[in-house]
């Protein structure tokens, strides 16, 4: 059986012939005797289905399916249309242009309905399983499969917006890249399986962390990205150090391994500064600053700005951790 219905008609008489023959059809049944109670009942319930008549007081069946198609909840609900008159071609095709999606000449017959509200229902049916397939297929366009967390790119997409925005208003875009430290030995001592739940859990720790108005994304093995928008060279060095110590405080724990640490290098540039003019351009100057801090020991944040300056590294990870 289905959810709610509503009948709307001026009939008594006819809705509780509707509501005899679809007892076995729907579950609730919610009454309206004309089109302005009709649009109120329809925005309080949130019926699944409407089955209204034509002629009736106050607001008629052609003004009501109008209002109820251009409502965000009525552009894809069934609507069957009643019409006592014989002559109904012309009823037919104005309910049709105005969004009805079958037409019933009464009296019907109990099995017509039936057998017509239930094609509507499976058509339904369908549509919505093809919405949600859509919608399943558009989430995984942008989205790392492994993490969860956006893709490389839709975080290209994302961010050249932005950077054309950030020109026409005038703000600036900090890009920090982070690479895992050594995860290569993760990998090597405890199998690729386990790293994979070390880079899932890292992702969930940044994503966690971030602040609204901040994009993250895997960028590709054990490398994250995230870009900070309208924001300057000191508040992003915060954010990137944030992010450091939260994976280097962190005990990674699971029945794949014994509990770990991990540290991230990052390297951090601004965007416009320079010869930074592109999306290639800020994430290769990133890229640079995050080799620096590498090369001076992993573990700690670098920028670029003109020169490469290296914030302060918390202590190392003590002997016997993985990191």
């Amino acid at each position: 059986m289905s959810g709610k219905v509503l009948l709307v008609d001026d009939s008594q008489q006819a809705r509780l012939a509707i509501k005899d023959a679809l007892k076995d059809v729907f579950t609730t049944f919610i009454e309206a005797d004309d089109g302005l109670s009709a649009i109120k009942a329809f925005v309080e319930e949130k019926p699944g289905f409407i089955i209204t008549d034509i002629e009736m007081p106050s607001i008629n069946g052609y003004r009501f399916i109008s209002t109820v198609r251009n409502m965000e909840d009525g552009r894809d609900i069934p609507i069957v249309m009643l019409s006592g008159t014989k002559n109904s071609l012309k009823k037919k095709l104005t309910g049709f242009n105005l969004g009805a999606s079958d037409f019933l000449i009464k009296p019907f017959e109990d099995e017509e309905l039936v057998a017509r509200v239930k094609s509507l229902l499976s058509i339904r049916k369908l549509i919505d399983e093809l919405k949600e397939k859509n919608a399943l297929l558009e989430k995984l366009a942008v989205t790392d499969e492994l993490t969860g967390l956006y893709n490389r790119r839709h975080f290209f997409e994302v961010v050249r917006e932005q950077m054309a925005l950030g020109v026409r208003h005038n703000f600036k875009i900090a890009c920090l890249l982070m690479d895992l430290d050594h995860f290569k030995k993760i990998n090597d001592t405890f199998g690729h399986i386990a790293g994979d739940d070390v880079l899932k859990k890292v992702g969930s720790l940044l994503n966690a962390c971030r602040r609204e108005g901040e994009l993250l994304a895997r960028f590709g093995g054990e490398e994250f990205v995230m870009c900070l928008f309208n924001t300057d060279s000191g508040s992003a060095l915060l954010a990137a150090e944030r992010f450091r110590k939260l994976i280097a405080t962190h005990e990674f724990i699971s029945p794949l391994y014994p509990p770990l640490h991990a540290t991230v290098s990052i390297g951090l540039a601004i965007y416009p500064q320079g010869e930074i003019l592109t999306i290639d351009e800020l994430l290769r100057k990133a890229d640079d600053a995050l080799y620096k801090s590498k090369l001076d020991g992993r573990n700690r944040v670098s920028m670029y700005e003109w020169e490469l300056t290296s914030a302060p590294a918390i202590p190392e990870v003590p002997d016997g951790e993985i990191g």
